[in-house]
């Protein structure tokens, strides 16, 4: 069996209608590879339950990480002193892909449904007032969203 064909073996194979067939069903599974691969980019090649478990897990380590991150600014704040924050998230990050899913136009980080913030000096008139505000500025919401108590 010779490993290289030449061109004119190749024409003559081509004539033939099971080399056709052949050709064919190749370009024809190609072509179904392509368009399966091109509907599953848009949730990086994973089945909607794999997305849907990375997705609650990615929210939860969103979440962590706000927390973690107002947790330690508002430390800073005078007569806060040491604070512990639970934030809800309203949604869960969006990411739109161009008209043929074949290109990233963007990502739109979860929205802050409400925060509560515990902490040494939030019995405090004064310290409740300027957690508020930092929360509400750093999250774009309004004061009804967010909570803020004294510690035991």
């Amino acid at each position: 069996m010779k490993a290289v064909i030449g061109f004119g073996e190749l024409k003559e194979l081509l004539k033939t209608d099971k080399a056709l067939k052949i050709i064919f069903a190749v370009c024809a599974a190609v072509i179904l590879f392509a368009a399966l691969s091109g509907l599953l980019k848009g949730n990086g090649g994973k089945s909607e339950n794999a997305s849907a478990g990375a997705a609650a897990v990615d929210l939860e380590e969103y979440e962590h990480g706000l927390e973690e991150r107002l947790t330690e600014i508002l430390s800073h704040i005078g007569g806060v002193g040491e604070a512990s924050v639970m934030v809800t998230l309203d949604t869960s990050e969006r990411t739109e892909y161009g008209k043929n899913a074949d290109m990233l136009v963007s990502v739109t980080a979860p929205k802050v449904r409400g925060v509560i913030v515990v902490c040494d000096g939030g019995d405090s008139v004064t310290v409740r007032e300027k957690v508020v505000d930092a929360v509400s500025g750093v999250f774009g919401i309004s004061s009804l969203h967010i909570s803020v108590a004294g510690s035991r």
